[in-house]
């Protein structure tokens, strides 16, 4: 870094349009103003003031660059321009909002400008990831961002993990592909190891779970439509499905999966199949967790959908 250049923090946020989107071309965009970039997490935000509109993504930029702050400014100010920025509404919803909320250099205060920024220790959602970037940024009077987050109480402000950056679908396919290697042994142990030499309370019960996880999975994938994919990463193109089954279970097609395993298990007699089909339990726990924090990355109201319905993977069970 050369001796007149400056270390930025640049706050991004976005509640409207493909959110996840607009702040992937942000962070692009401000890569090019500097070197040495640094971003945060990703966070998801209830909105602060202004209108009723829906949760933020937030997340932070730290990124050296000779521009002075007023022309780093203009520069951020063209970034909102393209994502179709509109700020008719004080504190309403935005494509794109970037703000420079700390910088290297000493205190600045004009008309167009005031770094730190003003409100910067006041909220959970600039100094959390900036904690994680440039934890000793000023922020206020002798204020770093760790100290000023340590007098803030956790409110509304939740990680969605880091790696938001690039398309997680690669990943998405390893669990993918786990998934089918824990079907695969559940059916191999049901295939060598089931007995139907007798058939017993036991046994029924076995039936009717398989029953019941059959029409759950099937019901579920029906209700999905063109939204269905193996994947946990959502389709660019797929709209969030609240109906049918997804309205009393968050992940039907996992918790059918489940109950049919288990049940034909059951229904064979084959205690190997039955270890095997548990321990989707925990695996689809995992793959519902990867999953969820894309949909909440891709959907604004999906917090809300999981506020509403509590039940993660099995109907009715906690």
């Amino acid at each position: 870094m050369s001796s007149w250049s400056h270390k930025y923090a640049i706050s991004l946020g976005s509640n409207l349009g493909d959110r996840l989107q607009y702040l992937r071309d942000a962070v692009a965009s401000i890569e090019e103003l500097g070197s040495d970039l640094s971003v945060s997490s990703l966070y998801e935000t209830e909105p602060v003031g202004g209108p009723e509109q829906g949760p933020f993504l937030n997340a932070i930029a730290v990124v050296n660059s000779d521009l002075a702050p007023l022309d780093m400014l203009g520069e951020l100010q063209q970034i909102e321009n393209k994502a179709s920025r509109e700020r008719s509404v004080r504190w309403g919803p935005r494509t794109l909002d970037l703000d420079i909320v700390a910088y290297s250099g000493d205190p600045l205060d004009s008309p167009d400008l005031t770094v730190p920024h003003p409100r910067a220790k006041e909220r959970e959602f600039v100094l959390r990831p900036l904690g994680e970037v440039w934890a000793e940024a000023v922020v206020g009077d002798d204020l770093s961002a760790r100290a000023a987050l340590a007098e803030l109480p956790h409110d509304g402000v939740e990680s969605l993990g880091r790696g938001w950056l690039d398309d997680q679908r690669s990943k998405g396919w390893v669990l993918v592909a786990i998934q089918f290697a824990l079907v695969a042994a559940a059916a191999v142990a049901i295939f060598f190891g089931g007995d139907l030499a007798g058939f017993g309370l036991i046994e029924g019960f076995g039936v009717v779970l398989a029953l019941a996880g059959a029409v759950l999975a099937l019901w579920a994938s029906d209700a999905l439509g063109g939204a269905l994919t193996p994947n946990p990463v959502p389709r660019k193109d797929a709209v969030l499905v609240t109906g049918g089954p997804f309205s009393f279970v968050r992940h039907p097609i996992y918790g059918g999966v489940i109950l049919l395993m288990v049940g034909v298990g059951l229904a064979v007699s084959s205690p190997w199949a039955v270890a095997v089909s548990l321990a989707l339990i925990p695996f689809f726990w995992v793959k519902s967790g990867f999953e969820e924090r894309h949909l909440r990355m891709a959907y604004p109201g999906y917090r809300a959908y999981m506020e509403r319905v509590r039940h993660r993977i099995v109907p009715f069970v906690v």
